[in-house]
C-alpha cells in the first residue's frame, strides 16, 4: 500500500475531502486513477497469456438501439496547442480543474490550491491566460470550448510566480512539508502530518471574488457578472458550456485555505442553484453543468459523512439532484442543464503490478462504465459502506446508473463526464491507446452528452492516434459516423471490444474492433443486418507504428477478417440500405429506474423524420414486465409503454420492436434499474372542511421501510390546485414529519394537495382531498 493511498484511507475514515484529486497536480499535470481508490491488493485474475482466439462473431444490426452519438464526447483538456485540437478533431475543450476553481479572469492568474503549495501563477492553457481570448482560439482551432465558472469566494491575486501563497511558514507555524524550492511556502498540514492548519488569513494569496460590485468591496475585488459578459461575447454562436465550478464536493481539502470545512450538503445545493441561477441572468445562453462530482465515495456520501444522516440517510447525488429539481419546479425556472460528474473507473491498488498486469487491467478497466455483470475490482466500490440504497452496488454499471438517476428525478438532463480516463500503464503505454479507443466507443453508445478526457491525448502518445481513428482517420477529417447502431459480438469481454454507427443517409458503416489481446490475431465474422456491404477501407492502430495509422487500399467487402495482435481497426464500409426508416424513434428514456413493485411509464416519441411508428410486443428480463399502452407514435403524439417492477433489486433489460409506415422494422431497447421498496407517507389531516379562506392543518410522516433511508432531514414537496400553502418545501423532523398549512381558496370548492417524499428513497407520493364549504 502505497503512501498516497494510505492518506485516502485516512481522509475517508476522518470524513475529510480528498486533497488531490486528478484535476489538476502541480499544474496541469495528470494523475495515475489508482490516486481515487481506496486500495487495497488485487485479487482478480489478470489475463498476461489468454489462451488462443477462436472465432469471434461479430452481429450488426443498422435498425437497432439507433441514436445520435453526440458529437461533444470526444473531448478533452489541457491540449499541447491550438494546431493540435485541429489535427486531432477534438470536438471539445475544457478549461476546468483544481486550478480554474480560483482563476482572477482580471489577471490571468491562478492559485494551484492543495495540488502545489496553494501558490498563486500565471494560468495558461494553449497559450492563453485570457479565458475570453481562449474561447476565441478554441472556436478557431474548430472546436467547443467548456468554460468554469468560479463559485468559490476568493481567487488568485496578480501573482504569477508564486510569492503569494497561503501558508506561510514564518506565519503559521513548521508544516509537514514545503515547497522544496521555498522552505517558507507551506502546505497547510502540522508537523504531525495529518492535522489541518486552521484560522490562515485567505487574504494572503487571495483576492474576493463576488457577483456584482458593491460600496465597500476590498481592492482588487473581481465579478462574476462582468467576467460572464465577458465570456457570453467571445462564445458567440458556440455552446455557451460552463462547469459549475470543480469538485465542489472535496473543496473542504483541496481548497482547505479558502473552505476549511467539508463541503456540505446544503452548500452544495445553495451555492449551485444561486450561482447557476445567477450564470443565466449574466449570460442568457449558459448551459450549465453541475454537480461536477468528483468520485465514487462522494457520488454517495459527499464530504462529510455526518452529512448524509441529517438528510434521510438519502445518497449525495440523487438528493442534490431531487433539491435542485423541487426548487426548479417552486420556482418555475431551469438550474441545471446537463448532470455532470467525473468518472475515473476505480482500479486496485496497483503497487507491486508487473507492467504487463497494468496494461490487462487497463484494457478491460472501461467494463465499469457499462457493464452490468462487472463487480469492481476497486475496494472503493466493491465495499458495504458506499450506498445502502443503490442496486448491486458492488458492480459501478456507471453511465447507465447515472442516467437512469437523471432521467428518474430531473427528467430531460442529459449525462456529462468532463473527466476520465484510465492510463494505468502510463500515458505513454500503448494499452493506453486501446483503453482510451473502448472509452470513446463507450461513451458514444451508451449516450453521454458530452466527455473530456484528463488530460487530452498528447501528440508524441499513441492515445491520441486512438482520437484520430475517431475525427480524424484520413487526415482529412473523416470520423466515425454518427448515428449509433446495435453491434454485439461474443468475444472475451477483457480482450475484444466492437462499435458501429452509420451516417444518416445509410451509404457508410464504421466499425471499431479493438483486439486487446496482446498476442493472439482474432478472426472475426461479422453478421450485418439491414446494410449491403460493398466495399471497405481499413485504418489501423498497432504497436509497430503507434505514431501513425496505417490505411488499407480500398477492397471488396468479406465476412471474415483476421485482428492482429493489441490492434486498434476502424472499418470504413460504404454500401447501402435497402431502405431508410421513415421516423426515427427513442424511449423516451431509454434507461431510468423505480423502487422494488414500483411502476412508470415511458413515453416514446418521435426525433427525427415524418412517419408514424407502431410499437410491438416488448421482450424482457425476468424482474420487470413492459407492455405497450399506446402503441402508435407519431410527430406531437407520444406513445405510452408501462413498466411495473417485481420486488428484487437489480439491472433489467428489455426491447421493444416497431414498424413504421414505411415498412421498416426497428427496436430500441434499454434498462431499468430497480431499486429498494420504497419509503411511504402517512398523512394527518384529510378530509377536512372549512370555511373559504380558512387554513387547515396537514402533515404527512416519512416511514422509510426498507428503502435504505431514514426518516428526520427529507425533503417533502407539497403542490395544491386550489388556495395556498405556507411552504411548498419542508424538511421532516426527528419523528419524520412534515406539517404545512393549507390555506383555502375564496370559493366553495374541492381543493387537492400532493405530497412527494425523495425520488431516491422511492418517491412516495400521497393525495389530501379538502373542502372549502
Amino acid at each position: 500500500m502505497n503512501d498516497h493511498v494510505r492518506f485516502l484511507l485516512t481522509m475517508v475514515a476522518l470524513a475529510l475531502p480528498i486533497a488531490g484529486s486528478p484535476s489538476g497536480i502541480g499544474s496541469q499535470a495528470a494523475v495515475h486513477p489508482t490516486s481515487r481508490t481506496n486500495a487495497a491488493p488485487a485479487t482478480a485474475k489478470v489475463h498476461e497469456n489468454p489462451a488462443p482466439a477462436t472465432t469471434v462473431h461479430v452481429s450488426l444490426d443498422v435498425l437497432a438501439n439507433r441514436h445520435i452519438i453526440s458529437p461533444y464526447v470526444y473531448g478533452g483538456a489541457y491540449p499541447k496547442d491550438a494546431a493540435t485540437i485541429t489535427d486531432s478533431g477534438m470536438t471539445e475543450v475544457r478549461w476546468g480543474g483544481n486550478a480554474t476553481s480560483r482563476y482572477n479572469w482580471q489577471a490571468g492568474t491562478n492559485n494551484a490550491a492543495a495540488d502545489w503549495y496553494f501558490e498563486d501563477f500565471g494560468y495558461n492553457e494553449i497559450g492563453d491566460s485570457d479565458s475570453a481570448q481562449y474561447i476565441k482560439d478554441v472556436k478557431a482551432a474548430g472546436s467547443n470550448p467548456l468554460m468554469t465558472m468560479v463559485m468559490l469566494d476568493w481567487v488568485a491575486q496578480n501573482v504569477s510566480d508564486g510569492s503569494a501563497y497561503s501558508f506561510s511558514v514564518a506565519k503559521y507555524g513548521a508544516q509537514c512539508a514545503t515547497d522544496p524550492y521555498h522552505p517558507d511556502r507551506g502546505d497547510g498540514i502540522m508537523t504531525d502530518c495529518s492535522t489541518p492548519i486552521t484560522g490562515n488569513d485567505p487574504n494572503d494569496a487571495n483576492v474576493p471574488i463576488k457577483d456584482s460590485p458593491q460600496n465597500g468591496d476590498p481592492p482588487g475585488t473581481v465579478y462574476r457578472n462582468q467576467w460572464a459578459a465577458a465570456l457570453a461575447a467571445a462564445f458567440g454562436n458556440a455552446p455557451h458550456f460552463y462547469d459549475m465550478d470543480n469538485e465542489i464536493d472535496i473543496w473542504g481539502g483541496t481548497h482547505r485555505d479558502v473552505h476549511p470545512n467539508p463541503s456540505a450538503y446544503n452548500e452544495m445545493r445553495d451555492t449551485f442553484v444561486a450561482e447557476a441561477r445567477a450564470l443565466k441572468d449574466w449570460d442568457p445562453n449558459a448551459i450549465r453543468l453541475g454537480p461536477v462530482s468528483c468520485c465514487w465515495w462522494f457520488y454517495w456520501n459527499g464530504a462529510d459523512n455526518n452529512d448524509k444522516g441529517v438528510h434521510a440517510g438519502n445518497d449525495f447525488l440523487p438528493w442534490w439532484l431531487n433539491e435542485v429539481y423541487w426548487q426548479d419546479q417552486v420556482d418555475g425556472t431551469r438550474s441545471v442543464d446537463l448532470f455532470d460528474i467525473h468518472a475515473y473507473p476505480d482500479t486496485p491498488d496497483t503497487s507491486g503490478w508487473t507492467q504487463a498486469q497494468k496494461q490487462a487491467l487497463a484494457l478491460r478497466i472501461f467494463r465499469d462504465y457499462w457493464d452490468p455483470t462487472y463487480v469492481s475490482e476497486s475496494p472503493s466500490i466493491n465495499q458495504k459502506w458506499a450506498t445502502f440504497i443503490e442496486p448491486k452496488k458492488r458492480i459501478p454499471f456507471r453511465i447507465p446508473r447515472m442516467r437512469a438517476i437523471a432521467n428518474m428525478i430531473y427528467p430531460g438532463t442529459p449525462l456529462t463526464v468532463t473527466e476520465w480516463s484510465a492510463p494505468i500503464a502510463g500515458e505513454t503505454d500503448y494499452s493506453t491507446a486501446l483503453s482510451d479507443a473502448d472509452a470513446y466507443g463507450i461513451l458514444g453508445r451508451e449516450r453521454a452528452y458530452l466527455a473530456s478526457r484528463w488530460t487530452a491525448p498528447d501528440p508524441a502518445n499513441a492515445n491520441y492516434q486512438a482520437l484520430k481513428l475517431y475525427r480524424n482517420y484520413d487526415g482529412q477529417h473523416g470520423t466515425f459516423d454518427p448515428i449509433s447502431v446495435s453491434d454485439t459480438n461474443d468475444g472475451k469481454v477483457d480482450l475484444f471490444s466492437s462499435y458501429a454507427a452509420v451516417n444518416s443517409s445509410g451509404k457508410t458503416l464504421t466499425i471499431m474492433v479493438l483486439n486487446k489481446d496482446p498476442g493472439t490475431p482474432v478472426p472475426v465474422h461479422f453478421a450485418v443486418k439491414g446494410f449491403n456491404p460493398s466495399q471497405v477501407t481499413t485504418y489501423t492502430l498497432s504497436p509497430k507504428t503507434p505514431n501513425q495509422i496505417v490505411a488499407s487500399k480500398p477492397h471488396a467487402w468479406a465476412s471474415t477478417v483476421k485482428f492482429a495482435p493489441y490492434t486498434a481497426t476502424l472499418l470504413v464500409v460504404t454500401g447501402s440500405m435497402a431502405q431508410l426508416p421513415s421516423a426515427e424513434w427513442d424511449l423516451n428514456p431509454d434507461v431510468t429506474m423505480l423502487s422494488a413493485n414500483g411502476r412508470v411509464t415511458l413515453s416514446p416519441k418521435i426525433i427525427s423524420g415524418s412517419g408514424t411508428v407502431t410499437l410491438g410486443t416488448p421482450q424482457f428480463d425476468h424482474g420487470i414486465k413492459v407492455t405497450v399502452a399506446q402503441g402508435m407514435v407519431k410527430s406531437g403524439q407520444n406513445g405510452a409503454i408501462k413498466v411495473v417492477a417485481g420486488g428484487a433489486p437489480g439491472f433489467y433489460h428489455f426491447n421493444v420492436p416497431s414498424t413504421d409506415d414505411a415498412g421498416v422494422s426497428q427496436q430500441q431497447a434499454g434498462w431499468i434499474l430497480v431499486g429498494n421498496p420504497s419509503s411511504t407517507l402517512t398523512k394527518q389531516g384529510d378530509n377536512q372542511k372549512g370555511p373559504p379562506g380558512s387554513q387547515l392543518n396537514l402533515s404527512v410522516t416519512l416511514n422509510p421501510g426498507k428503502s435504505g433511508g431514514s426518516a428526520p432531514g427529507a425533503t417533502i414537496l407539497f403542490t395544491t390546485d386550489a388556495g395556498s400553502l405556507s411552504s411548498r418545501l419542508v424538511t421532516t423532523d426527528a419523528s419524520g414529519n412534515a406539517p404545512v398549512v393549507l390555506t383555502l381558496p375564496q370559493s366553495p370548492g374541492t381543493v387537492h394537495v400532493r405530497a412527494e417524499g425523495p425520488f431516491g428513497l422511492g418517491h412516495p407520493v400521497v393525495t389530501f382531498t379538502e373542502t372549502a364549504n
